[in-house]
C-alpha cells in the first residue's frame, strides 16, 4: 500500500506527519490476493441466523468503510432477533484505535459488553 493509499483510506484528516508515522510504523508488505476471498462466496453472512450479540462501531470520516455501509449491515442484521446495536463515532476515520481517542471508543465498547 502507497502512503497515498494509506492516507486516503485510512488516516484521512490527520495530519501529514501524523499520516507519515502511522504508515510506517504500521504498514507491511503484503499480496494483493490476501482479501481475494472476502469477493467470493466463502464471505456470504446469512444475516437471518441468530448470533452472539453484535456492535457495529464506524466512524463518521472512513473512506474504507463508511458509515453508511456499516449502518446498512447493522440494519439487515436487525430482523432476526439477535442483540444488536450500532454506534458511529463522530470524527473517527478508519484508523480508530490509533487515534487519540481510542480510549474513549475502547470504553464504550468496555461498557458496551459489559451489558451485553
Amino acid at each position: 500500500m502507497s502512503l497515498s493509499d494509506w492516507q486516503y483510506a485510512f488516516t484521512n484528516g490527520m495530519t501529514l506527519e501524523e499520516q507519515k508515522k502511522t504508515y510506517y510504523e504500521n504498514t507491511i508488505p503484503e499480496s494483493k490476493t490476501v482479501v481475494r476471498n472476502g469477493l467470493t462466496s466463502a464471505a456470504k453472512v446469512d444475516f437471518n441466523k441468530p448470533h452472539a450479540p453484535l456492535l457495529l462501531t464506524s466512524g463518521d470520516k472512513d473512506h474504507i468503510m463508511p458509515a453508511s455501509l456499516n449502518l446498512r449491515n447493522f440494519k439487515a442484521y436487525k430482523q432476526n432477533g439477535s442483540v444488536t446495536e450500532y454506534k458511529e463515532f463522530a470524527g473517527r476515520n478508519h484508523f480508530v484505535l490509533g487515534l487519540p481517542t481510542w480510549k474513549e471508543d475502547a470504553d464504550y465498547i468496555l461498557e458496551w459488553l459489559d451489558k451485553n
